[in-house]
């Protein structure tokens, strides 16, 4: 049995060139998604953390007010485009968490949450 003249084999290797650089740009497409889902996990969480502190300092200055405390954490926090989801006072003591929602197309990775509390110093 003789084999295939060249012009043979070469023809059964048409085309598996376009499936690799396919291949190739379908990986790269799914890098790209990847890494960014995870920029914006870090953006959103960085924001919501600046949300929980500005919402906890506002509330340990509002303290004495009593429930003037929360409304100004709800407040602001809403105005760094978080939700105060927790906000609990003991004595001088503030505790507050806040819920903040990523852009529509990356949901997958759900609301970043943050705790923060804020208090007069022990010093």
């Amino acid at each position: 049995m003789r084999p295939p003249p060249v012009t043979a084999r070469c023809r059964r290797d048409e085309g598996a060139g376009t499936v690799l650089v396919l291949t190739a740009a379908a990986l790269i497409a799914l890098t790209a998604l990847v890494v960014s889902g995870l920029a914006v996990a870090m953006s959103v969480r960085h924001r919501a953390s600046v949300a929980a502190d500005a919402a906890a300092l506002a509330a340990a200055a509002r303290v004495s007010g009593g429930a003037a405390a929360c409304l100004s954490a709800r407040s602001l926090a809403e105005k760094n485009g978080a939700s105060l989801t927790r906000c609990d006072v003991e004595g001088s003591i503030v505790d507050v968490t806040v819920a903040m929602a990523p852009p529509t197309w990356a949901a997958w990775l759900g609301p970043a949450r943050l705790n923060a509390r804020a208090g007069p110093s022990d010093i």
